[in-house]
C-alpha cells in the first residue's frame, strides 16, 4: 500500500514564480493593486514577496508556494484611493485570519473581534474586487486546490469531504483554540531556503488535524460520500450544465437522479459546499461572465443564454453575485485584461 506521506510529496515540481495555479491566481490580483516583486531573500522571505508601489499605498503581499497545489501566506496593506483587481479564480479551499477590514470584503458582520478566522471554498469564476482606500487590510491565509486537499486528507487518515467540511465551518464566530496562533506563526517565521517547504507544508497539516479535530469534537462530521452519491451529484451537474439558457429545477433533479430533495441538497452542500439552486446560478454567472468579456453580444442576449427572461433580472442577479452590474463589469474586465 503506498505511503500517504509519498502521495503528498509527489506533485508537480513548479517553481515560485514560474507561471504556475498558485502564480496565476495571485500575480495578477497584487500587480493590479500596485504591487511590486522584490527579492523576498533581501527582507528575510522565502517565496515570493511584492511591496506596494508608494505612489499607490504601503504595504506588502507574500506567498510561498509548496509545488503547485497549495500556498501559505500574509499581506497587510492600504490603498491611498480605492482600487480593483480582476482574476480568474480557482476552485480552492481557503482559510485564514483576518482583520476587521476585511471582514465585510467575507460578508461578514465587522462587529466580530480581530483575527477572525473564516474558512470557505471557492469556485471557478472570474472574481472582480474594489478595494477601499484608506483601509488596512491584513491577512494570514493557507490555500489549498483540490488534489492538495485529498492529499492533506490521506496524511490525515480522514475522507476529503470531512476536511472541506470542517474548513467551510469556520464561520468567524469559533475555531479551534491553536488555529489563529498557528496561522500567525506561520506569519512570523522565517525559516530558511533549506527547510522553508518542510516546514510550511507541517504547518498546513497541524492546521488542518486541528480543523479536522475541532469538527469532529463539535459532533457534526459529515458522512463520506459514497460512489452512487457522487454519481449522483455528477448526473446533476451535467444536466445542469447542458442547457443553460433552460434552467433545471430542483424537482427535474431529483427525478433524473432518483434522490429526494433533501438528500440531493444535503449531498450538494457536502461536495460543493452549495446548493443544487446556487451551483447552477455560479455556472450562469460564469458563463455570462465569459459572454461579457469575450463577446459584444448586447446584455439581453446574454441573459437569455444564461436563462433569464428579463434583462433586468438577470443584471440584478448577476450585480449580487459579481459586485458590480453586467455593463461596469464589461467595461473593467477588459479595461484590466490589456
Amino acid at each position: 500500500m503506498r505511503n500517504p506521506a509519498e502521495n503528498f510529496k509527489n506533485r508537480a515540481e513548479t517553481a515560485p514564480g514560474t507561471g504556475g495555479a498558485i502564480d496565476a491566481l495571485f500575480e495578477p490580483q497584487v500587480r493590479q493593486l500596485g504591487g511590486v516583486l522584490v527579492d523576498a531573500a533581501a527582507h528575510g522571505r522565502q517565496g515570493l514577496l511584492w511591496l506596494i508601489d508608494p505612489a499607490v499605498g504601503k504595504g506588502s503581499f507574500w506567498y510561498f508556494p509548496i509545488g503547485d497545489r497549495l500556498a501559505v501566506g500574509a499581506f497587510d496593506f492600504a490603498l491611498r484611493e480605492e482600487g480593483g483587481f480582476f482574476c480568474d479564480a480557482a476552485d480552492c479551499f481557503y482559510f485564514g485570519s483576518y482583520n476587521q477590514g476585511m471582514l465585510p470584503y467575507l460578508g461578514i458582520e465587522p462587529a466580530l473581534p480581530d483575527r477572525t478566522v473564516v474558512g470557505h471554498a471557492w469556485k471557478r469564476v472570474p472574481y472582480h474586487q474594489r478595494v477601499q482606500g484608506g483601509v488596512r487590510l491584513e491577512e494570514t491565509f493557507v490555500m489549498l486546490l483540490p488534489e492538495a486537499l485529498r492529499d492533506v486528507s490521506l496524511r490525515l487518515h480522514c475522507d476529503p469531504v470531512v476536511l472541506s467540511a470542517a474548513i467551510a465551518a469556520l464561520d468567524g464566530t469559533s475555531c479551534p483554540a491553536r488555529l489563529s496562533s498557528l496561522l500567525d506563526d506561520m506569519r512570523r517565521a522565517r525559516p530558511s531556503a533549506v527547510v522553508a517547504e518542510a516546514f510550511y507544508e507541517s504547518k498546513v497539516v497541524e492546521a488542518c488535524a486541528l480543523i479536522v479535530d475541532w469538527r469532529l469534537a463539535c459532533g457534526r462530521a459529515p458522512i463520506a460520500l459514497s460512489a452512487d452519491d457522487v454519481a449522483a451529484v455528477a448526473v446533476a451537474q451535467h444536466l445542469i450544465q447542458q442547457d443553460l439558457a433552460r434552467p433545471v429545477t430542483t424537482e427535474e433533479l431529483c427525478r433524473a437522479t432518483c434522490v429526494g430533495t433533501s438528500k440531493l441538497i444535503e449531498l450538494f452542500r457536502l461536495s460543493c459546499g452549495m446548493t443544487p439552486q446556487e451551483y447552477a446560478r455560479d455556472v450562469r454567472m460564469h458563463h455570462a461572465c465569459e459572454l461579457l468579456e469575450t463577446t459584444d453580444l448586447s446584455l439581453a442576449e446574454i441573459a437569455a443564454r444564461v436563462g433569464y427572461s428579463r434583462q433586468g433580472s438577470f443584471s440584478e442577479a448577476f450585480r449580487a453575485r459579481c459586485g458590480l452590474p453586467p455593463r461596469e463589469w464589461r467595461a473593467s474586465a477588459r479595461t484590466l485584461r490589456r
